[in-house]
């Protein structure tokens, strides 16, 4: 096989290859982190809520 002859091999085997979409990964990855850091928020308000209610409890008791 010459040198000549591989590219066009190459071009050849690469061709069916679908190219990645990268915005599509990259919104992907954006809705990810979005719904991460709206979980959190979610936690923690109900964390806060709950602090709250035992602290009334607390001072409702003494």
């Amino acid at each position: 096989m010459r040198r000549e002859d591989v590219r066009p091999l190459l071009a050849k085997a690469v061709d069916p290859v679908l190219d990645p979409d990268l915005a599509d990964a990259a919104w992907a990855g954006g809705l990810s982190v979005r719904r991460r850091q709206r979980r959190v928020v979610q936690l923690a308000v109900v964390a806060v809520i709950a602090i709250l209610v035992a602290l009334s409890i607390v001072i409702g008791l003494s």
